[in-house]
């Protein structure tokens, strides 16, 4: 455990260190994001303005987007693509036979970028919009602990998820398409672009029977205090089930994908 941790640790600090080599890469995230933050805004406000805001409020709207912003850092993985090259160039035989996981060494590259990432565009987000906009805390503090329980789970749920589906690459051959499919399902029934309290009763009631919204919309609903009591009790065992269903599809594909690999190039 103590090593795995040390190689963590050093992987982290390993990354941080290539992005920050050059200074212009710290001055492109942080403005690239505030310019992210503004133009959201400016279109949020037009869409409220034409009475548009459905059941919510604009600085409700903009704190979802600021908070889930830095959820998304963490959560959104980009596994097709990084399994992909791996297999083209050859590599995955090497990342196979290290000592520890590949898995583990797939979730060490995600962290090593959402650390760079929550200094360069998430804080400097959430810094603008409390201080320029006001976005609004948690209901509670017992909201605001339920809230880091979900988002945990919630993460959980997006990374098996994105497992399941950058699996294809081993069959496919192909990844960069993998990653724009997996994007579009999370935009369309996970709430990342678009809150799911805007969408029609009918599309709705689709996300409802499917896990993506589990991952970060529930999450978000938890912090605004949209979902209290026990609905957050029942969304966080239905966020357990989910895992759990999710980590057998992915162990048993991650089974017949030692069976099928075939290495291209190197």
């Amino acid at each position: 455990m103590r090593n795995a941790f040390n190689l963590y640790y050093i992987t982290i600090v390993k990354g941080v260190r290539q992005f920050t080599t050059y200074r212009t890469n710290v001055f492109a995230g942080v403005t690239s994001a505030l310019f992210m933050l503004g133009v959201r805004y400016a279109l949020w406000i037009a869409l409220f303005r034409t009475g548009n805001g459905g059941n919510s409020t604009l600085i409700e709207t903009i704190t979802y987007f600021v908070v889930m912003d830095i959820l998304m850092v963490w959560t959104t993985s980009t596994f097709s693509e990084h399994i992909g090259k791996d297999i083209h160039s050859g590599d995955i035989s090497h990342a196979l036979t290290r000592p520890c996981s590949y898995h583990f060494q797939l979730v060490m590259a995600l962290h090593s970028k959402a650390v760079v990432s929550t200094f360069t565009s998430s804080l400097p987000i959430l810094i603008a919009a409390t201080v320029f906009i006001g976005i609004l805390p948690p209901v509670s503090t017992v909201t605001f602990g339920l809230f880091i329980l979900a988002a945990i789970l919630g993460g959980a749920i997006y990374i098996l998820i994105d497992l399941i589906i950058s699996y294809s690459v081993f069959w496919l051959m192909g990844y960069w398409y993998i990653r724009l499919y997996k994007g579009a399902l999370f935009m369309l029934f996970g709430g990342t672009v678009l809150p799911l309290w805007f969408y029609p009763d009918w599309l709705r009631m689709i996300s409802n029977v499917l896990p993506f919204q589990f991952s970060l919309f529930i999450p978000m609903e938890i912090y605004l205090g949209r979902i209290r009591g026990e609905d957050v009790v029942t969304l966080l065992v239905m966020q357990l089930f989910w895992i759990g269903l999710l980590f057998a599809i992915e162990r048993f594909v991650w089974y017949r994908v030692q069976n099928k690999i075939v290495v291209q190039g190197g």
